[in-house]
């Protein structure tokens, strides 16, 4: 990012009044220039991130602020250990795979804004499908990806369910949804939001039964940095989350407000789906043992049982401990 001011001195400041500039622009190039990459293309959950911006917590922080969308947490974790970027939003077990597959040892979370996963099992209402082993002797439909993570059969471990009386249906592209409505599948293994809105929006569903409150959860979106970053740029670190916690307080309070702050820097985004997640999502940003704590603060038991899943049921090397990728160290002390 590049200023129009020089760096200010007495002098300069007092040039700048004069000239008609306020204080503030001519204090701009004092900030330190900071680059973010979001997990993906910008949504409703990156709502904190650009309330921080457009209400200046960045900035009284000493930090400028330039966000960038992002292609899946796989693209940000690369981006940041190339030292393309300073800091990324990516999801905590893509982070735990990639260290233990790609070596990724650089690169650790600082926060944790997304702690409950909202994979689920969405059916149909009137399905009798309302607890883990009513999947028994149903159709389901699902992606092969869903499959290969191992995560539909931890959550059949986890609640005594027998895969071998589900009869299993791999419908790719996104047509599990469609599939499920047509009644061609009994139930579909996906993300209570958005997915399990959009069935919604053209069928009565069951509360979708999310892997989370049965055992089986794995960190989403968190706030990422290289190591050798975190060292040279400690404070600019704490003054990030600083920010984001002001600034998630406000989307809280304001969602239409947060909104229409998210819409003003990506205009051409859905605001109703925007609004939506906005809402929404604020359901996941605690686990039960990180509940009440501040946002972002992630509990080592919910790294634990992260890295056991992800050792067990999806091929990771075992090894990784919950230090080797999350620190709570740059966040305000918890009470």
């Amino acid at each position: 990012m590049k200023h129009l001011f020089l760096r200010t001195t007495s002098t300069l400041v007092t040039a700048a009044v004069i000239s008609g500039f306020s204080l503030s622009a001519a204090l701009a190039d004092d900030l330190k220039d900071v680059t973010l990459r979001l997990a993906w293309i910008a949504g409703g959950v990156d709502a904190p991130v650009f309330m921080a911006a457009s209400k200046g917590y960045f900035a009284e922080q000493g930090l400028d602020v330039e966000i960038v969308d992002g292609n899946g947490s796989t693209g940000t974790i690369k981006a940041i250990g190339s030292g393309d970027f300073d800091i990324g939003i990516a999801g905590l077990g893509a982070l735990a795979q990639a260290q233990q597959a790609a070596g990724a040892s650089d690169i650790i979370a600082v926060a944790g804004l997304l702690q409950k996963d909202p994979t689920s099992i969405i059916s149909l209402k009137g399905s009798g499908i309302t607890s883990p082993k009513d999947i028994e002797g149903k159709r389901l439909g699902t992606e092969a990806g869903n499959l290969e993570d191992g995560m539909i059969k931890a959550f059949a471990e986890a609640n005594d369910v027998d895969m071998d009386k589900v009869k299993i249906i791999v419908i790719n592209g996104g047509g599990d949804k469609i599939a499920l409505l047509k009644g061609d599948v009994d139930f579909i293994n996906g993300w209570a939001n958005p997915d399990g809105d959009k069935v919604s929006a053209q069928k009565p569903i069951e509360e979708p039964m999310l892997f989370a409150d049965y055992g089986v959860n794995l960190i989403g979106s968190s706030v990422i940095v290289r190591k050798d970053y975190l060292a040279e740029h400690g404070d600019e670190v704490k003054g990030f989350l600083a920010a984001l916690v002001k600034a998630k307080a406000d989307v809280a309070a304001d969602p239409e407000a947060a909104r229409n702050v998210v819409m003003e820097a990506r205009p051409d985004s859905d605001p109703d789906g925007i609004l939506n997640e906005i809402k929404v999502m604020q359901k996941y940003e605690h686990t039960a043992a990180s509940e009440g704590k501040p946002y972002g603060w992630v509990a080592p038991e919910d790294i634990e049982l992260t890295i056991s899943l992800l050792e067990k049921y999806s091929g990771m090397t075992p090894g990784l401990t919950p230090d080797d990728i999350y620190t709570p160290d740059y966040q305000a002390p918890t009470n």
